[in-house]
């Protein structure tokens, strides 16, 4: 642990907290800005570490000022009064040797558990195979969860930080421009403060779509301005790739699996069956591929009565049979 605090004292900053405590100080130079810049390019985990840094340097503000209160309350007797005389300790100092002495203990251990993981502590939210969930956080933010979904969220009223690990999932967020909402999706962040939006993650492929307010999308590097969402807006991004923006959305109808249904308007039947894969456990598979080249529209409710391969073999214009070895197999009619 004294090891980890003499880094902070050192010439060259080496961890979040060493980043923390040098570019607090007056006027950076250019020199430094460079090699912060350097330090977040080199790792995409960086950045989220920093932001935790710097979370936990107000959480020890607010635990000074409170200590300050508190001291303040402790009556003055005359001999108390002469022993701060002669010692010059004030509440206010003894707050901030308090404080001190706290970082000393507590901050390495916290910032390595913090660092390790940004989100350590936080709630896990989960959905099965043809499952899809709504769930309410702490702040008043609503969450749908899409089939075979992994979602952290760590919203406590000072951190609103979240991280979509797989699947998909819409946000209504609460409106809380003190405390930003974000989501942790793939290398990069999004940040809101209160809006509608939809984020997946699959095969490796991040998507962001807005609906309604605005969103940024962070870079991996510093200097590289965020990219920034109006309503309809879709982008899609690899891991280290750039962010590429897809054809605008129909709000109305781009996540529709929210409202428990899948809408397709002139889509190829192939992706149309590719949709519909993720929500059963069988696999769909083409006894002509050149069927997938037909094109649908249509509207498939995933909830009712029977299977949701029942309810797509009603709608769509192929049929599906199950095979013995579980495998659904799509027929031209």
């Amino acid at each position: 642990m004294l090891d980890r605090l003499a880094s902070l004292f050192e010439a060259k900053p080496r961890t979040a907290e060493d980043w923390v405590v040098r570019l607090g100080r007056p006027d950076p130079s250019r020199s430094t800005l460079a090699a912060f810049e350097r330090w977040l390019a080199a790792n995409p985990k960086n950045l989220a570490d920093y932001q935790d840094a710097k979370a936990l340097l107000r959480d020890t503000r607010d635990l000074r000022a409170e200590l300050v209160g508190e001291l303040n309350l402790i009556p003055r007797t005359p001999v108390a009064a002469r022993r701060r005389e002669k010692t010059g300790w004030t509440p206010v100092a003894l707050a901030g040797g308090l404080v001190a002495a706290v970082l000393a203990l507590a901050i390495a251990p916290t910032l390595i558990t913090r660092l390790q993981d940004p989100l350590a502590g936080a709630e896990t939210y989960t959905t099965a195979v043809g499952e899809i969930r709504d769930v309410t956080l702490a702040d008043g933010s609503v969450v749908t969860l899409d089939t075979a979904t992994t979602l952290r969220a760590r919203v406590d009223g000072k951190v609103r930080r979240l991280a979509l690990d797989k699947g998909a999932a819409y946000f209504a967020v609460a409106h809380d421009k003190v405390h930003p909402f974000q989501v942790a999706l793939a290398d990069r962040q999004v940040i809101v403060t209160g809006t509608h939006f939809a984020t997946s993650l699959r095969d490796g492929r991040a998507r962001v779509e807005l609906l309604e307010g605005s969103v940024e999308v962070s870079q991996p590097r510093l200097s590289a301005e965020p990219v920034r969402l109006i309503p309809g807006d879709q982008v899609s991004y690899r891991a280290g790739g750039a962010v590429r923006r897809e054809a605008r959305i129909d709000p109305a109808t781009a996540v529709a699996w929210r409202e428990r249904r899948l809408v397709f308007q002139d889509a190829a039947l192939s992706e149309v069956l590719a949709e519909l894969d993720r929500y059963t456990d069988a696999r769909i598979r083409l006894a002509d591929p050149a069927l997938g080249r037909q094109r649908v529209t249509a509207m498939l409710a995933l909830d009712g009565r029977g299977t949701v391969i029942d309810r797509a073999a009603k709608v769509l214009p192929v049929m599906l049979k199950r095979t013995g070895s579980g495998e659904v197999v799509a027929t031209a009619r």
